[in-house]
């Protein structure tokens, strides 16, 4: 790998960083689950292969996060617009919001049976021509089954 192959890398992971903490940061709140997926482009139904959390590596200033998530999925049917891929990779920040909590759980019991996948938005984000990725935001729609949902309820 070439050194401005690596520039592109670094980039795209910082960029992806800052991207899914933005609505963290300002606590912005999201539309309603179904205006979410009216919105969406494409929403899959899929199981989380692989969970990780993990330092990106980056070289930073004093203070800037680096942990990434990494949630790679297979996918088992798509539900609406086109995705002709069996698997996907979303990356996002560590901080709350998002489905973190809910993706760990789905990772947990992978292959387990029928409760093990959840609907999913592929929300493409472009860093620039020929780069892109799929984010794993706070705002992006999600639907899990009802026992993780549960599992997962902040709430008393």
């Amino acid at each position: 790998m070439n050194l401005s192959a690596l520039k592109l890398a670094a980039l795209l992971a910082l960029l992806s960083l800052v991207v899914c903490l933005r609505p963290a940061g300002a606590m912005q709140p999201c539309p309603p689950n179904g205006q979410l997926l009216s919105n969406a482009k494409i929403v899959v139904e899929a199981r989380v292969r692989s969970f990780s959390i993990g330092d990106s590596g980056f070289l930073v200033e004093e203070g800037v996060p680096t942990r990434m998530v990494r949630a790679e999925l297979e996918i088992k049917r798509v539900i609406k617009g086109k995705f002709p891929k069996k698997e996907a990779i979303l990356y996002g920040g560590v901080f709350p919001p998002g489905p973190i909590r809910e993706l760990v759980l789905m990772a947990a019991t992978f292959g387990l049976g029928e409760e093990d996948t959840f609907e999913v938005e592929l929300s493409r984000q472009e860093l620039g021509p020929g780069v892109e990725y799929f984010s794993l935001g706070s705002c992006i729609y999600t639907k899990f089954p009802e026992l993780v949902t549960e599992l997962t309820r902040t709430e008393p």
